[in-house]
């Protein structure tokens, strides 16, 4: 686009410089009073010159407004990029900040199976303690109720 742009000013560049050309030689003609044929093809170089110098003038002025436009949304895309980048850095500082928490309950986690493993040792234990008591009482029992019996 700016290179069409930089092709279109030296169009016009060029263009002046035969109108300025034509213009010059157009004045010496008219100095000498040459006849009215050359001074006529003269002019209608002239004219077509102009008008080929006014249209491209015109795309210039077109492309100059297009590329003003893509400048803009070029512009108003980086203001967007810069916010999205930025959602993206609070979102990665939350997701750090959750996965500290998550390590810091699976921590947790693991502390509290340790804990129930310990206690439901230790439940093991006092079932066994008092099923080895229930029997021992079971014995006692046993033996009190025979004394009874014999003593009765």
């Amino acid at each position: 686009m700016y290179e069409h742009l930089l092709h279109l000013e030296k169009t016009i560049l060029t263009i002046k410089k035969q109108h300025r050309l034509v213009s010059a030689e157009l004045n010496m003609l008219k100095q000498q009073s040459s006849g009215s044929k050359e001074f006529n093809a003269l002019q209608s170089n002239l004219d077509s010159t102009q008008t080929e110098r006014d249209t491209l003038k015109k795309q210039l002025s077109a492309f100059d407004e297009r590329y003003q436009n893509l400048a803009e949304a070029h512009h108003m895309l980086g203001e967007e990029q810069d916010k999205v980048q930025q959602q993206l850095a609070n979102l990665q500082q939350q997701n750090e900040a959750l996965k500290q928490q998550h390590d810091e309950i699976q921590q947790q986690n693991v502390a509290l199976q340790q804990q129930i493993a310990e206690v439901e040792k230790r439940n093991s234990n006092l079932q066994e303690k008092n099923r080895l008591a229930s029997e021992r009482t079971q014995v006692v029992l046993d033996r009190l109720t025979r004394i009874d019996q014999v003593d009765g």
